[in-house]
């Protein structure tokens, strides 16, 4: 494998999700001495200290993506082994997901909305905004949170022009998914903070501070964090139809 810079494989970890704008959670300074904090994404809802009911809405929310998943697929008389076709994500993966028991990454969702000719962001329930305004609040916006150690916030999603708009926060070792995944359409990102390593069709590249990347989604890739330090990036994917 060739590369421009470093690259470094990211951990595995259980994937959920939930919808929504998040609040960081607070150190607790009245901790119990000898406990640690768990770290984002030990909990199913990939939120540190996050309760019980926290996890459980974040298992809700899979399965109910998981039924409109299979819904689109049935509909389209799609079977499994073509969804894993079009996106490089197995069959096996596909019914877990289907059934909301899956590891499902970031990297997976998007590949597979897009093969069902959607984008992540209708996989999801959402907040209505105002009717007619040009501005999304961020209170409107949809937040997807992945046990890979990955936030999607959709910023904006535009059906019309096939275009969705996301800013997208990876943990120390956070990527977009245990392997790389593939689906139509185009990509376009730009590096906030941090570090960021894109692996494409076996080569990596890494991004520093104000780097812009641009690609075929249909070259296999993967995201991930490379760095020390939690990384930020705005993520536009488009749909070339």
């Amino acid at each position: 494998m060739t590369r421009s810079r470093t690259a470094a494989p990211a951990g595995r970890r259980t994937a959920a999700a939930t919808t929504g704008v998040g609040k960081t959670a607070k150190t607790d300074k009245n901790r119990a001495p000898g406990k640690t904090p768990k770290r984002n994404g030990d909990t199913p809802a990939a939120t540190a200290g996050a309760p019980d009911r926290d996890s459980d809405a974040a298992e809700q929310t899979m399965m109910l993506v998981g039924a409109r998943i299979r819904a689109m697929r049935l509909r389209q008389q799609l079977t499994l082994r073509d969804v894993a076709e079009r996106t490089g994500v197995s069959v096996s993966m596909l019914s877990m997901l289907e059934r909301g028991v899956s590891t499902a990454s970031v990297g997976t969702l998007v590949a597979v909305a897009s093969a069902l000719g959607v984008h992540m962001y209708d996989l999801f329930a959402h907040k209505d905004g105002a009717d007619g305004s040009p501005v999304t609040r961020l209170a409107e916006q949809t937040v997807v949170r992945m046990g890979e150690g990955t936030t999607r916030r959709v910023a904006h999603n535009d059906a019309a022009a096939g275009l969705e708009l996301a800013v997208n926060e990876y943990e120390l070792g956070g990527a977009s998914g245990p392997s790389a995944t593939h689906h139509d359409g185009r990509e376009f990102g730009v590096l906030i903070s941090g570090q960021l390593t894109i692996e494409l069709d076996g080569q990596s590249h890494v991004l520093e501070p104000g780097d812009v990347i641009a690609y075929s989604s249909e070259r296999p890739h993967r995201i991930a964090n490379t760095g020390d330090e939690r990384a930020v990036a705005v993520w536009v994917n488009v749909d070339e139809s």
